[in-house]
């Protein structure tokens, strides 16, 4: 798996991620692509692995437990708050096209 590629999140992609530090983004599918969870880790697979056992965010387990089906990317930076982590959030798991995000002050 390469930085910045959206897979299914599931075991086997979560294998093909590198040990490295990094951020990475867990979508919803179910709330139009939205990201369900944006962190970062000093170690990208073993990090993704706890969150797909359910030692994680208990949000994540709670999708997960609702049927919903969940996507992952990540990156090689250190900052969730970066202008990577922003366009890793505004990747949409259908067809990882760009999705066009809305902020609150424009509605």
């Amino acid at each position: 798996m390469r930085a910045g590629e959206v897979m299914p999140f599931t075991s086997m992609n979560i294998n093909s991620v590198p040990e490295t530090d990094g951020i990475y983004v867990i979508y919803d599918e179910a709330s139009a692509d939205l990201p369900a969870y944006i962190g970062k880790s000093n170690n990208i697979r073993r990090r993704l692995i706890e969150h797909f056992i359910g030692r994680g965010r208990k949000t994540i387990d709670l999708f997960t437990d609702q049927g919903h089906n969940l996507w992952f990317s990540f990156d090689y930076s250190n900052n969730p708050y970066g202008a990577r982590a922003v366009a890793l959030a505004k990747l949409s798991p259908a067809g990882q096209k760009k999705r066009k995000i809305q902020y609150l002050e424009d509605l």
